[in-house]
């Protein structure tokens, strides 16, 4: 009797460290999420076309990435971006390529072994959780990711802790603002809104490029009230 009542405590105490998540958002702050983009269609992710689309490479550029640098890479998908930003930050370099989606970090892990890179750090996260380590960033990118969020705020907070005190986020999103960029509405974001979703979370717009074809590409550091 003593060893059941001893587990049922151990049980419940186990319990109540790890309460469940908070409920996934359809809309947030004036804006509709977007379905995640399934594993089956990373296909399209590496697709011939993309740099001549997208100008990724010119995109990649404009990181200004250096030898030693730890960059994540979120929502990495099947790893088009967190290769050749492993390449560029060098074997002194780290990477933290975080997917909610186990089968495109296989994807990625297949990609990574091909090319003999080995300082590149999986990390399966949850809708609400990065699960990077604190202050272990000097960049975290999100590339056409952050409208498929459906805790917002959870990942903000997340990617908050853990970047170091000088390291960005940067947002690269499709431009909801022109109706000539050929992808859905939902998948789109206007510069007032990244803005305001991003300020209302900690962070401070500190740098802009605005020479990509279709997407905005904007930089956040963290805000000095944080």
């Amino acid at each position: 009797m003593k060893c059941f009542i001893f587990l049922w405590v151990l049980s419940a105490g186990l319990y109540a460290q790890t309460p469940p998540p908070p409920p996934a958002l359809q809309e947030y702050q004036g804006r509709v999420i977007a379905q995640t983009m399934h594993w089956q269609g990373a296909g399209w992710l590496i697709r011939n076309k993309r740099d001549r689309e997208e100008a990724t490479l010119r995109m990649r550029e404009e990181l200004k990435l250096k030898p030693g640098m730890a960059v994540c890479d979120m929502g990495s998908g099947n790893g088009y971006h967190t290769l050749p930003i492993a390449e560029a930050v060098g074997k002194d370099g780290k990477v933290y390529a975080v997917e909610v989606q186990p089968e495109m970090i296989a994807m990625l892990k297949k990609r990574a072994e091909a090319k003999g890179i080995t300082h590149i750090e999986s990390i399966i996260g949850e809708p609400h959780d990065p699960k990077l380590p604190p202050a272990s960033c000097d960049m975290i990118l999100l590339v056409d990711v952050y409208h498929e969020f459906s805790h917002p705020e959870e990942m903000l907070a997340g990617m908050r802790q853990a970047l170091k005190p000088e390291g960005v986020i940067v947002m690269v999103e499709y431009r909801a603002e022109d109706d000539s960029v050929p992808i859905k509405p939902e998948h789109k974001m206007t510069k007032e809104q990244i803005n305001k979703e991003l300020t209302s979370n900690g962070f401070k717009l500190v740098r802009e490029f605005d020479e990509l074809p279709w997407q905005h590409m904007m930089f956040f550091g963290l805000a000095e009230n944080q």
